[in-house]
């Protein structure tokens, strides 16, 4: 899979914004949001008090980087 696939995809799926916080990011993976947890983990993120979104860039690239990581 492609990185610029891989950011299409999710920024179709958010809506066209460009970051995406952690249960769609679990809704996505179709995982627990346990599971994502440890891939979100040291990125940065913007804090809207009730929600973290991160820079869906850095979510594909750490996909990318832990593909072969269990969820």
């Amino acid at each position: 899979m492609d990185r610029q696939i891989l950011i299409k995809d999710m920024k179709h799926y958010v809506g066209g914004g460009g970051f995406i916080n952690q249960s769609q990011i679990a809704k996505y993976l179709r995982r627990s949001r346990d599971c994502v947890s440890p891939l979100v983990s040291g990125l940065d993120c913007i804090s809207t008090g009730r929600e973290k979104k991160y820079f869906i860039p850095d979510i594909a690239s750490r996909l990318l980087d832990h593909r072969t990581v269990n969820f």
